[in-house]
């Protein structure tokens, strides 16, 4: 998880809602996927108490 000041300046935006295409670490996981087959595309926030912190989404990689 990363701090809000970790991810201020990032070119990636903060996504409240990921599409059916999108993951985060622990789904992936648990999916069985590769992270070479995906790439980071945003920052989701999480609640842990009263702190907000953002978590990476992933989504496949477009191999053109």
């Amino acid at each position: 998880m990363l701090e809000k000041s970790q991810i201020v300046g990032s070119e990636k935006i903060v996504i409240f809602e990921k599409t059916s295409s999108q993951f985060n670490f622990d789904q992936l996981v648990n999916l069985g996927e590769s992270l070479n087959d995906y790439e980071v595309v945003g920052y989701s926030p999480v609640y842990v108490g009263d702190r907000q912190l953002f978590e990476k989404v992933y989504e496949k990689r477009d191999n053109k």
